[in-house]
């Protein structure tokens, strides 16, 4: 799970004609992306630092936008609404059984912050084109090189900025043998993949956030109904914020 998904920098890019950028590029950048509105045209993609000295920035100011009902940051000079939406951020939780009956669940310990060092399960930012079930599956080979048939929805936890959709994951093993541990192997935002039995699984204070103790604890309930193929409520929990975080005056609460 990487921080991508913020707004760094709301910078217009700028055109090769100087002094159009509001009324000809009109293109804000978002988290390095630029997305282009109003009469766009091809316009000459600038790193971060050159946009903080532009003279081509718009300013950005509160209003309630025409056929909508609360402020958003729009742009004064050309009329651009940065409307800001929660991210979806898909996961699994990998498990595999041996001929035992034994369940390992894979977790991997997080080389990039935030939480660096932290263990986790693999989950990531949803990419345009995929749906959940492909977004978990490519986030586990990314993160842990390993091959997943995403299963049932686990969980969904709705947090400031993000939805979670978590999901069981049967893990793929070319040798056919229930024995043999499925290949795994550290993508770059990962310093260690490992299986865990249900009772190795790391304390609290070594993962990397609280979605993974929750959405751990719950698929350690929910095992025997998903290997039995019963039918299961997934959870739904969810961390409300009030107050504006620009100010910092913000208080939490958790529901689950």
């Amino acid at each position: 799970l990487t921080p991508r998904g913020t707004v760094a920098s709301r910078m217009h890019a700028v055109s090769p004609t100087p002094g159009t950028a509001c009324s000809r590029a009109r293109g804000v950048f978002r988290a390095g992306r630029r997305v282009t509105h109003g009469a766009a045209r091809v316009v000459r993609v600038v790193s971060r630092n050159e946009l903080s000295v532009s003279p081509e920035a718009p300013k950005f100011g509160k209003k309630t936008p025409a056929g909508d009902e609360r402020e958003r940051d729009v742009c004064l000079t050309c009329g651009f609404v940065d409307y800001r939406n929660p991210k979806v951020v898909v996961g699994c939780v990998p498990c595999w059984t041996d001929s035992t009956g034994t369940t390992r669940v894979l977790l991997c310990r997080r080389a990039i912050e935030p939480r660096v060092g932290k263990w986790g399960f693999p989950q990531g930012f949803m990419e345009l084109g995929e749906g959940t079930r492909d977004g978990a599956a490519r986030e586990t080979k990314e993160e842990a090189g390993a091959a997943v048939t995403p299963g049932p929805l686990l969980a969904v936890y709705n947090l400031p900025g993000q939805v979670q959709l978590l999901y069981l994951a049967e893990m793929l093993d070319a040798s056919g043998n229930p024995d043999t541990p499925p290949v795994i192997a550290c993508g770059i935002e990962t310093l260690e993949a490992k299986f865990f039995t249900w009772d190795e699984i790391p304390h609290e204070d070594d993962l990397a956030f609280a979605t993974v103790s929750w959405a751990l604890a719950f698929a350690a309930l929910k095992l025997d109904e998903w290997q039995t193929q019963t039918p299961f409520v997934p959870q739904q929990r969810q961390k409300l914020i009030f107050g504006d975080p620009m100010d910092g005056k913000t208080r939490w609460t958790e529901e689950g």
